[in-house]
Formats: structure tokens, C-alpha cells, sequence
């Protein structure tokens, strides 16, 4: 099945984590790494460069920039950075709490027709997704 033809609220179908590096001992994010899958949402975006054999984390480019007005801290925290991704948790948070509980914070997706590209050749300025509002995407 193209990816196109797939549920986005599923984050890294079997398809798009065969094509991804696994997780090395010595993982550090550059801006040569080539980045496989992207997943975004009203609090930001995840580049994904390389998975874990359970599929449960990756490792990439993270951009958590929710409001404090959102209360997200619980679930997430702002960062601008590279690190581990916790793939089961935010797979959780779009199933329980967008799906189930209809909470528009949590819409976390895929997209769809992202092609695998060197992170350098990203703009991580610009906002995915917009959320109703102002939001500060300047983290330091």
C-alpha cells in the first residue's frame, strides 16, 4: 500500500520503518541525517532519522512548542533539539487522547507524502501545522 493510502494517525507504519536505520550506540543528529518521516501537530514536529528494532522510539529532530495555555506539560515539554523520540508514547497520546477523547492537542500525524531528505534541507522555521492563535516558535 503507498503511503499515501495509509492512516496518517498511524506514526511509523512497518513501510516507513523499513526504510529507516536503527538506532546505533552512537547517535549524536546532524544536519547531514538523512530524515525518513516526519510527523507533526499543533505542538510541533518530529524529523525522524533512525527507529529502535521494537519500533517503540526513534531517534531525530524534535520541536515541542506548545503554549502554557494548552497545559501539556504532563504529556510534553518544549525543546528544540535532537534526541530520542518516544514513538509508543505519542502513538498512546493519539489514540487516547485524540481519538477516543477528541482533544485537538493531541492530533499528532504522518505526512503523507514526505520523502526521505537531509535534515539541512529542512526549514524548521517555518510552523506545519497552524494552531487558532499566536504561537512563539523562537525557542533558545
Amino acid at each position: 500500500m503507498s503511503e499515501q493510502n495509509q492512516n496518517p494517525l498511524v506514526l511509523v507504519p512497518e513501510s516507513t520503518a523499513k526504510l529507516m536505520k536503527s538506532i546505533s550506540g552512537n547517535i549524536q543528529g546532524s544536519v547531514d541525517d538523512l530524515i525518513y518521516c516526519h510527523l507533526y501537530g499543533v505542538v510541533g514536529d518530529w524529523y525522524l532519522s533512525e527507529i529502535s528494532e521494537d519500533r517503540e522510539k526513534a531517534f531525530g529532530f524534535q520541536i515541542i512548542n506548545s503554549e502554557p495555555v494548552w497545559e501539556m506539560d504532563n504529556w510534553l515539554t518544549n525543546s528544540s533539539k535532537w534526541g530520542e523520540i518516544p514513538i509508543k508514547v505519542l502513538q498512546e497520546l493519539v489514540n487516547e487522547k485524540f481519538l477516543k477523547e477528541k482533544d485537538i492537542r493531541f492530533l499528532i500525524t504522518r505526512d503523507l507524502f514526505w520523502e526521505p531528505i537531509k535534515f539541512s534541507a529542512i526549514n524548521i522555521d517555518q510552523n506545519t501545522l497552524f494552531y487558532p492563535g499566536t504561537t512563539d516558535r523562537s525557542l533558545s
